[in-house]
């Protein structure tokens, strides 16, 4: 089993009632640094000690722009620590796109801190993993990123994280396609995507799918570069014994035919288990 707090779940506009789209897989990992994972963790009750392990799905603002702030709170956390000889340095990875390290370090410059950076290499001990397409590691977290289609200018990626020994879906996925075979939960993440061949490969192996929602945005004819209802249903369809959870929603999104239709949509600051 595994639990999801979710610290936000709206789109990049944030719609009344849903800030930024960001959630901690139990307790431990942080997926998308969002403008408002700094002040959330606090709020749901997470000791900034805890987190081992941020996973950025792509580099659009709303997925990030709270990398300065987790960064130094994170770094300011680890100095008192040590001041207090209570541990050694602390190991904190980074999972995220090809350019991931620089990108961050670049972002703290352009707010002006670029201080951050050195001082979170000065007190944790940073590790950047760039996902290759292949089944990874960074600290007690064992994912694979599979790239998915958003926008022609951003490398975007989803992921398959597998947790523990918990329980499996139904049994239908090969263990050739998991992490190791041993039986444990996968649970997916699409990161921002439209319907394409990597958001299909993810649902084909996770026993539960956290999937975008962003609604549509696009005037008629126009190829959309998120999720909306209709798209949603057909992947609902096509694989119905997957828990399907959404996430990053805009105001536009008809949530309750949704939920009518065996969808889960958690509200911010829910807690899921799965």
């Amino acid at each position: 089993m595994t639990t999801l707090t979710f610290l936000g779940t709206g789109n990049f506009v944030a719609p009344p009632g849903r800030y930024w789209n960001s959630f901690v897989l139990d307790g431990n990992v942080l997926v998308e640094p969002s403008p408002t994972a700094l002040p959330h963790l606090r709020r749901c009750g997470f000791a900034l000690e805890d987190v081992e392990v941020v996973v950025v799905s792509h580099f659009h603002a709303d997925h990030c722009f709270g990398w300065p702030f987790l960064l130094e709170a994170l770094a300011e956390q680890a100095e008192q620590a040590e001041q207090a000889e209570q541990a050694g340095r602390r190991t904190l990875h980074v999972v995220g796109p090809p350019g991931i390290q620089d990108h961050l370090a670049r972002l703290n410059e352009a707010g002006a801190v670029g201080s951050v950076t050195q001082m979170g290499f000065t007190h944790l001990d940073l590790r950047f993993v760039e996902v290759d397409g292949s089944w990874q590691e960074a600290g007690p977290l064992r994912f694979r990123g599979i790239e998915v289609v958003h926008v022609p200018y951003l490398r975007c990626f989803g992921y398959l994280f597998e947790r523990g020994d918990g329980k499996r879906g139904d049994g239908k996925r090969g263990d050739g396609e998991r992490g190791d075979g041993s039986g444990s939960q996968i649970v997916g993440y699409s990161g921002d995507t439209t319907p394409c061949a990597g958001l299909t490969e993810l649902a084909q192996v996770a026993d539960v799918l956290v999937v975008e929602c962003n609604g549509r945005h696009t005037p008629p004819g126009v190829p959309s570069s998120h999720m909306d209802e209709e798209s949603i249903r057909a992947l609902h369809e096509a694989h119905p014994d997957l828990h399907l959870i959404l996430t990053h929603l805009g105001a536009q999104v008809d949530t309750a035919s949704l939920t009518e239709a065996g969808v889960t949509i958690p509200d911010d600051f829910d807690r899921l288990t799965v």
